[in-house]
């Protein structure tokens, strides 16, 4: 009987754990330095710090623009709109790891919490959606800064990449 309960105590965990990762993803994916992230590098790997992370996107970025044949001046703009978003995206940072631990918590009990668990739950899907509408707002940004041929040309560069 206790191996048997030692082993719905660790599928409940295992399946805790899942679902925090699962919807950890998203705001991970968001951190990764957002566009990056479209072309398969990350930042997250970098241990976080939004210093080097600013970093890593911007060296990132001049690479990238480049290719585009952009001026010195839209490299700045679009350098000053990644950095931004990638400072907005770190704030999510904490509130996400606590919201894991919350998860945790919910599930390590003698008794499953499942307010708490939803409430968690919810907190995630909000952390999510304000990663992504970030994302959105400084892709719409950047995309601002481009000409119309510049914008063909990178969605061209990112189509490619998503096809392979």
């Amino acid at each position: 009987m206790q191996a048997k309960r030692r082993r719905i105590v660790y599928g409940l965990m295992g399946a805790g754990a899942l679902a925090g990762l699962l919807a950890a993803r998203p705001i991970a994916a968001a951190v990764q330095g957002g566009w990056q992230h479209m072309h398969g590098h990350g930042g997250w790997h970098r241990g976080g710090n939004p210093e080097a992370m600013r970093e890593h996107v911007q060296v990132a970025l001049k690479f990238a623009l480049r290719e585009l044949d952009t001026t010195e001046d839209q490299q700045q703009k679009i350098g000053a709109i990644a950095s931004g978003a990638i400072e907005d995206l770190m704030a999510l940072k904490d509130r996400h790891r606590a919201n894991h631990e919350q998860m945790v918590a919910a599930l390590a009990g003698p008794n499953v919490d499942r307010a708490q668990l939803e409430q968690a739950r919810k907190a995630g899907i909000a952390m999510a959606d304000e990663a992504s509408r970030r994302l959105a707002q400084a892709a719409a940004d950047a995309a601002e800064v481009l000409t119309p041929e510049q914008r063909q040309a990178a969605l061209e560069h990112i189509r490619s990449h998503h096809s392979r």
